[in-house]
Formats: structure tokens, C-alpha cells, sequence
């Protein structure tokens, strides 16, 4: 048998002459195949050596194949722990075999299955190391994502779903996010894979769906407005169930005025005796307009308050509206979320009364609504406002440093801010966000000193973190900060000593004022808690908005354009003058221990 073997490659050889025009095939050391039209080599003995080993491989193509074959099947009867101990020797790293990549694909399947975790990651990412041009790599991909999820190392998760192209795994990589992602509970987690995958929409409809049943910060309702008009999230019934609003015919002449309180009370989760509520500030602010409408009733101006249940649902704001009472509707303070919100808007628009949206930064829904007003400066308005401000210090210097934290809310005002001072014709020589390392990352020096710093961020460690760095700089020019960039309540005035240090604070609150102390111990006697700055906020809009109805009846835009109303808020008043959003933007100062105002409004 081994002389016929020798016979018939003899004459194979011999028909593999170099003029041939057939396709040789070169074996080499490691019996992988090479079609090339090279010739052979010339030494036919050094054929006829390598002729033995070739017989050889394909000996062993055949014992991996059926080995391979036997733990597949093992795999899919779900014998997972036998089908690794079958497909083990096969991830050899001396085989480079057709088959070794699927070899190492189901054996961390079944080391998925058996929630062997960091085995199967292992193998995967030497399949990864090994076969880098393999077809099946999404794939590959897809089961990373899964163990990472199961890791709860969801952003790594996410970087792993990115690269995945193949349309079909790309589909059920979709599902695979949504069946993890939409299980998390934990809203600052959400926001930061938010921030870390700004384009990811399940990532951003889960956090849109977690602040609207959780949250009571309004610069969380902010970020889900944002996220809503991003995302294009619509309504949760279709447009054909969604009956018509119903016109107004309200009067102003009646000698009472009606205002609408269109809050998240989620009355069907009220419970007495749960102290803390993720909705407290639609109590709060309810309870200080209760108490804005006494003061109205001192002073001969009677209104009455209606309140209405509405969270994020469209269809409950559609449900108001539509309520025979609500037609007799003066002013609409709240919703606060953004469909509802919408609708507000637009019913306010037709009907010509004011809707308040009293926590809202952004001017999105300003657009095509004239009668739809900011409770609070927008944050193009905080950037002009705190712009002009600083620019009105003695400084010939027209460069300055921005530093800004992780939230959208403060990368808003950063870039705002810059827009402005570009606009004015200065400088920004140093742009950063402040979780990098400043010490070692900012620009600036001695030398290419800014005019002034800005500090915008959300997180309370930020605002000494750019002072220390400045500090060892010695860099000494003016600061402005956002409030949320430090702990107001426990700033110690030596690490803002020598410095000038200006805080942008739209809820800054002068307990020095008379009305302030008299409203706080009339609230503590009534409640039996100390005010939130909702419960302030909520007293003084019922305290404006009623005056502005009693004087002005059907010429409400007329009072708001006429001047600034400072007199008698607990907070610093509202100015309208020429806009829909509130142009009144406290900067306050370290002034003998106390915070005191920079700015004349």
C-alpha cells in the first residue's frame, strides 16, 4: 500500500511540471493551504518527505471536525458542562482550523449558560485575539455585550452593542439593551450611561421614563425635556384618540380670577404617612400659593385654586382640558412635563390666557407661543445675564477660562456662556470639563492669564476643585460659578478669601428681608416644617400672576412689559419686560459671612 501511494505521487509530481497551467497547491509546516501558480520546488525528494505529514493532517481535520460535531451537539441538548469538556481541547492555540473559531464561540455559549461568566469573557476575547478577521465577530460582539450586562458593566455593554454592523445581530442586539437597560432603577446611573452614549434612545427613553416616575429635581424634568424633544418621543395614545380641547370662555371682568394647578400630585400613590415623596414639590409649591392666595385676599383680590392631577401622561392633560370647569380657567400654572406641557401650551395659545411652566430652563416651547411663560431664566438668559455681569467689572482682560461639570445642564451654560462672550468679541482660552484632571490639563498660566473664570457645573466639589488649581497657579482673577458648583450652605469664607467669587443662584433667598422671615414662621405654624424653596417659589407666582390679572385683566402682556417687580417676593421678583422667560438672575457675593447680591436687578 505505502509503494502505490509512492507510485501515484511520483506521478503526480511528474504531472506538476512548472509549465503546467494547473493551479499547484504548497503545503507548508503548519498544513494550512495556499493556492498559488508558483512553481514546486524543485527538490522532489523534499516532496516526497512532506507527503507523509499531509496524510497526517488531513488524519487530524478529520478527528477535530467530529470531535467539534460531538460538542455542538452536546450543546445544543444542553449538556452545557459536558460540551465544554468536549470543545476544550479544540481552542488549542496550536489549531488554526476552519472550525476552531465556532469551537471557541460555543464553548462560551456554554459557559453563558452555566453563569461561568469571566470564563466565557476569557475565551471570547482570545477568540477575539485569535481570528480577528472571523465573519461571526458581531456575534462574538453581541454575547460580550450579554455577559457584560449580567457584570452589570452596562457601558462596556453599550461599547460592544456600537460596534455591531450585521443587521440582524444589530436587531436583536436592540432587544438585548431594552431587556437590561429598561430593568435599571437607579437614576443616576441611567444619567451617566446617558451621558457616556448621548446618541443610545433606549438608554434615553428608560432615563425619560425614570424621572417622570421618580424624580422631583427640576433640573432632572429639564434633562427629560431635553431628551423628549431629542428623541422625538410621542404621545402614549395615538393623535385619533386624543379628543379636540375645548375653547375657553373665560371673563376677567367677573371680580374673581380661576387659576388652574396642573401638577404631578400622583394622588392614586399619596400616602400620609410617607414623609419623603419623589413629588414633594408639587405639594410644596402648592401649599406657598395657598398662602399667596390669603395674602391676595388681604389685599381685595380673589382667586380661586383648582388643582389637577397631571404627570407625564398627555392623555391626562387632554382629560383637563376638556373638563367644563377648566373653560372658566384665568391662568394655567403647571404641567411641568413635556407632552402635557405642549398641550398646555397650545391650549393656552388658542384660548389666550397664560400657562406658567414653572420648572423648565430651556425655550424649546416658547417657540410659536406667546402666552406660554418661564418661571425661572432660561439658560441663554443666565449665560447673557452673568456674561454682562462680569464684563462690567473694571478688567481691560478679554480672554477667560470656561470649566464645566458632566450634566447637560451645565455643558448647556458652558457653551451658551462662550457663544455670548464670542459674540462681544473675547477670547476663551481655555474650554474643559472639570472631571479632567485640571492640575495637569488647564492652559492657563501666569502668563496667558484670563480676564475672569467660569465655573458651570452641577457637582458641588467643582467649584474648589478649579479654586485649588488657580490657587497653585497663582492666578488670582474673579470666579463665576453656578450655585450647584459648591455647597452654599457650608462655603468656608477663608477658601474665598482674597478672591473675588461671584455665584450665579436663581433661588437665592435674602433672609434679611422682612417678608421672608414672616413667611417662613407662617409656614412652619401652619405646616409644621420649614418652607422648601418650591413651597417659595409657588407663593410668589400666585402672589405675581394674581396681582397681574387684578390690575391688568385682558392686558396681562401689557403689565408684563411695563417694569421689573421686585417689591414684596420672597425670591428676586420677575421681570418680562420684552421677553417669556424671567429676566431676573440673582449673582450673589460673600459679603461679612453672608451671601448677599452682586447685581441690581
Amino acid at each position: 500500500m505505502a509503494f502505490l501511494f509512492y507510485v501515484l505521487f511520483i506521478i503526480f509530481t511528474a504531472t506538476c511540471h512548472p509549465k503546467s497551467r494547473h493551479v499547484k497547491i504548497v503545503f507548508n509546516f503548519d498544513f494550512r493551504f495556499y493556492p498559488t501558480n508558483a512553481f514546486l520546488m524543485r527538490k522532489s525528494f523534499f516532496l516526497i518527505y512532506l507527503f507523509p505529514f499531509f496524510m497526517y493532517a488531513q488524519g487530524v481535520d478529520a478527528t477535530y471536525e467530529r470531535e467539534y460535531k460531538r460538542g455542538v451537539a452536546l450543546y445544543k441538548s444542553g449538556d452545557f458542562a459536558s460540551a465544554m469538556s468536549a470543545l476544550t481541547p479544540l481552542t488549542a492555540r496550536k489549531y488554526t482550523h476552519g472550525l476552531a473559531p465556532f469551537a471557541h464561540y460555543y464553548w462560551s455559549l456554554a459557559a453563558l449558560k452555566t453563569n461561568r461568566l469571566s470564563e466565557s469573557r476569557q475565551m471570547l476575547m482570545q477568540l477575539r485575539e485569535r481570528f480577528p478577521d472571523w465573519k461571526k465577530m458581531d456575534d462574538v460582539r453581541y454575547v460580550l455585550a450579554d455577559v457584560s450586562f449580567q457584570e452589570k458593566q452596562f457601558g462596556e455593554a453599550l461599547d460592544y452593542l456600537e460596534e455591531i454592523s450585521t443587521p440582524s445581530v444589530k436587531k436583536e442586539a436592540e432587544n438585548l439593551k431594552r431587556f437590561y437597560v429598561n430593568k435599571l432603577q437607579d437614576i443616576a446611573y441611567l444619567k451617566s450611561l446617558n451621558r457616556q452614549h448621548p446618541a443610545d434612545k433606549t438608554v434615553a427613553l428608560a432615563l425619560i421614563d425614570m424621572i417622570q416616575r421618580t424624580s422631583n429635581e427640576k433640573s432632572d424634568l429639564e434633562l427629560s425635556d431635553q431628551l423628549t424633544n431629542r428623541f422625538g418621543v410621542v404621545s402614549s395614545k395615538p393623535t385619533s384618540q386624543v379628543t379636540p380641547v375645548r375653547q375657553s370662555n373665560n371673563n376677567l371682568q367677573k371680580g374673581y380670577y380661576n387659576v388652574a394647578v396642573a401638577l404631578p400630585f400622583r394622588l392614586k400613590e399619596f400616602s400620609p404617612n410617607q414623609r419623603a415623596r419623589t413629588n414633594q414639590f408639587a405639594y410644596d409649591m402648592y401649599e406657598g400659593m395657598k398662602l399667596a392666595k390669603a395674602k391676595l385676599q388681604q389685599e381685595g383680590i380673589l382667586v380661586n385654586l383648582f388643582t389637577y392631577d397631571v404627570s407625564n401622561d398627555p392623555e391626562e392633560m387632554v382629560n383637563v382640558v376638556n373638563n367644563a370647569n377648566f373653560a372658566q380657567t384665568d391662568l394655567l400654572i403647571g404641567p411641568v412635563y413635556n407632552e402635557p406641557a405642549k398641550l398646555a401650551a397650545d391650549y393656552a395659545e388658542s384660548n389666550n390666557i397664560f400657562y406658567v411652566h414653572p420648572t423648565s430652563l430651556a425655550t424649546d416651547i416658547l417657540v410659536n407661543h406667546a402666552n406660554t411663560l418661564l418661571l425661572q431664566p432660561s439658560f441663554e438668559r443666565q449665560a447673557q445675564q452673568s456674561f454682562d455681569f462680569m464684563r462690567s467689572q473694571p478688567s481691560t482682560n478679554r480672554k477667560l477660562a470656561i470649566y464645566y461639570g458632566a450634566t447637560r445642564r451645565d455643558s448647556t451654560l458652558a457653551a451658551s456662556y462662550k457663544t455670548k462672550a464670542t459674540e462681544a468679541g473675547y477670547q476663551t482660552i481655555d474650554f474643559r470639563k472639570t472631571r479632567e484632571k485640571l492640575d495637569s490639563s488647564a492652559t492657563i498660566t501666569e502668563v496667558n492669564k484670563p480676564g475672569h473664570v467660569v465655573v458651570f457645573s452641577s457637582t458641588e466639589t467643582d467649584g474648589n476643585k478649579v479654586l485649588n488649581m488657580l490657587n497653585k497657579r497663582r492666578i488670582n482673577v474673579p470666579l463665576l460659578a453656578s450655585s450647584l458648583a459648591f455647597n452654599m450652605q457650608n462655603v468656608v469664607a477663608s477658601t474665598l478669601s482674597g478672591r473675588e467669587v461671584y455665584i450665579i443662584d436663581t433661588e437665592f433667598i435674602d433672609t434679611s428681608k422682612a417678608q421672608v422671615r414672616d413667611f417662613q414662621t407662617n409656614y412652619l405654624t401652619k405646616r409644621n416644617t420649614i418652607p422648601s424653596i418650591y413651597a417659595m417659589q409657588g407663593y410668589d407666582a400666585l402672589l405675581f400672576f394674581g396681582r397681574l390679572l387684578h390690575k391688568y385683566r385682558n392686558q396681562v402682556r401689557t403689565g408684563l412689559d411695563t417694569r421689573v417687580f421686585e417689591d414684596d417676593y420672597l425670591l428676586s421678583g420677575f421681570n418680562y419686560k420684552s421677553s417669556n422667560d424671567n429676566q431676573v438672575v440673582p449673582i450673589v457675593k460673600m459679603d461679612d459671612m453672608r451671601w448677599v447680591l452682586a447685581n441690581g436687578q
